[in-house]
């Protein structure tokens, strides 16, 4: 598992788990993290985010939870940072707290054996590398699940999805009530994207323009795939607003020569770069309706390098 925000790491391992903002842990197939010792208790230990910061509590287990060698009064929350170290009844169950940043959305497998942690505020389900399922925020602010088929639906913390076989459990996190105010950074709405194109159209780089700003992106494969969108949109450029520069999906597929399960991966890590370089509101880079996907903004231009 690649390093992740909000994360404690088996010391025996190196095995990363990501933090949900209550994560139950035990041996019990209900809890959040399996334990594999057998001295481990059924629900043994809980680590949970205040809204501040990090805190561990042992749920009256038999053999203790330690944190950094000292143990902790059952049912007393004890307060942990990076680096510290818990113990969960037996030396194999020791964990470190790897980053201790405020947890991000996340979906562990029912039995807790794997987990899944959003990047950039995006959660691919079951994997990135095969995104049957997206979850993120919606324009509104709201949680919504993206499907293969371009179906968006509103999605709650705690609800149950099912893909590939698997049951996974959704962990989002809660807006933090008085949150301050702070200067708006630049939206989809607001930046504008400049594509530059090769004569072989083998390199497209994509800078995005924000005020005085410039956000170079790094050319990746996905790059041809929002040229590809953009070209519609701007051959749509005579049509309303609602229907400019939807492209079917089949069709797509055909001009880039490519499956659905690349286009899905495609548009995945488009819109995971987009949020790494701090667009609010870009996972609607690409707009989904059944059938069909399309450039989710007027607002660039095509040009030749």
């Amino acid at each position: 598992m690649a390093s992740l925000n909000a994360s404690i790491k088996r010391v025996a391992t190196g095995e990363l788990w990501p933090l949900p903002a209550r994560l139950l842990i035990g041996r019990s197939a209900s809890c959040g993290l399996r334990l594999d010792s057998p001295v481990a208790s059924s629900e043994h230990a809980s680590i949970s985010w205040t809204g501040d910061h990090w805190e561990v509590k042992d749920l009256g287990s038999r053999n203790g939870t330690l944190v950094d060698q000292s143990r902790l009064e059952p049912g007393k929350p004890c307060a942990i940072t990076r680096g510290a170290r818990l113990m969960f009844g037996a030396p194999e169950e020791t964990w470190e707290l790897v980053d201790d940043a405020e947890p991000a959305a996340t979906a562990v497998e029912l039995g807790g054996k794997q987990a899944r942690a959003a990047r950039g505020g995006l959660l691919a389900l079951p994997s990135e590398a095969a995104p049957s399922l997206s979850i993120y925020k919606d324009a509104r602010g709201g949680w919504v699940m993206e499907d293969q088929e371009a179906e968006v639906r509103p999605v709650l913390d705690q609800q149950v999805l099912s893909v590939g076989g698997q049951s996974w459990r959704l962990h989002l996190p809660l807006e933090a009530e008085g949150t301050p105010m702070i200067e708006p950074g630049p939206t989809l709405a607001t930046v504008r994207f400049r594509f530059a194109v090769s004569q072989n159209e083998e390199l497209v780089d994509i800078a995005i323009t924000h005020g005085n700003k410039v956000i170079p992106l790094e050319s990746r494969e996905h790059g041809y795939v929002l040229l590809t969108l953009a070209r519609a949109r701007r051959a749509d450029a005579e049509r309303s607003v609602g229907e400019r520069g939807w492209i079917d999906r089949d069709e797509l597929l055909r001009m880039l020569s490519i499956d659905a399960n690349a286009l899905n991966v495609a548009i995945h890590r488009a819109r995971q770069q987009l949020l790494a370089a701090g667009i609010e509101g870009a996972q609607g880079i690409v707009e989904v309706r059944r059938g069909h996907r399309r450039l989710g903004t007027d607002r660039f231009e095509i040009a030749s390098i």
